[in-house]
């Protein structure tokens, strides 16, 4: 009987050990994570918060939400690969969100990721979904208008409105106001990779005197998309 319950305990003990093993706790290695840093100027959030300086002046930003969508895989040149059901809401407020978790089955191979910024048109002309696409998100407008790929509200010291606020609610899939990017990264080579995402290239070429608000499609909505497809580089490049 004793002869038994070493045995039964020594398998026990092997089962723990395992689970702490690297090894072991690495269930998908074919597993990729995309890291994404809002920051501005350099200086990431905290608590849902970025505080920085713009042309010598205060500047906060406290609601940063934007969608990251229809992610591709590239080796050598070549397509090897699209995720499925390829829709990510990332919320600056909720910093889980900003870790998106990818399996391209590629090994260790993988050379660059495209994917867009904003949503295609096909998914704003299916209507209100679920998941990271519901309604309840507070990206959506209606049928006729589709989603906000991108929002951005915060407070600037010289904007002339109500409590200085400004806000950049960015959409719209028609054209000639079609809002939604393409970005690229590459020469990846690590299983996790950390992109920054610097606001100062968007802020820096927006008058916040004279233009704080972006409320449906537009052509200033659509102008405004270019600069933040530009916002997105490998951190440390």
């Amino acid at each position: 009987m004793k002869y038994h319950l070493k045995i039964s305990m020594a398998i026990l003990l092997a089962g723990l050990f395992l689970l702490h093993t690297p090894l072991f706790a690495q269930q998908n290695p074919q597993e990729i994570v995309l890291h994404i840093n809002p920051i501005l100027n350099g200086k990431s959030s905290n608590d849902g918060l970025i505080i920085s300086q713009l042309n010598g002046d205060s500047i906060a930003i406290h609601t940063l939400r934007f969608y990251l969508s229809n992610f591709v895989f590239y080796k050598n040149g070549k397509e090897i690969g699209r995720e499925k059901d390829s829709y990510h809401l990332l919320d600056m407020e909720d910093e889980s969100t900003l870790s998106i978790a990818i399996n391209p089955n590629t090994g260790d191979g993988l050379g660059a990721i495209r994917f867009d910024l904003g949503t295609d048109s096909l998914t704003n002309v299916s209507g209100a979904m679920g998941g990271d696409l519901d309604p309840a998100n507070g990206m959506y407008w209606a049928w006729n208008s589709g989603y906000i790929n991108f929002k951005i509200e915060g407070y600037y010291e010289k904007c002339p409105t109500r409590n200085h606020q400004f806000q950049f609610h960015i959409g719209g899939y028609l054209p000639p106001f079609k809002t939604v990017q393409t970005i690229e990264l590459t020469g990846l080579n690590k299983r996790e990779i950390w992109v920054d995402m610097e606001l100062s290239v968007f802020f820096e070429h927006i008058d916040l005197a004279k233009e704080h608000s972006i409320m449906s499609p537009s052509k200033a909505a659509a102008n405004l998309a270019q600069l933040l497809s530009k916002t997105f580089r490998i951190h440390g490049e």
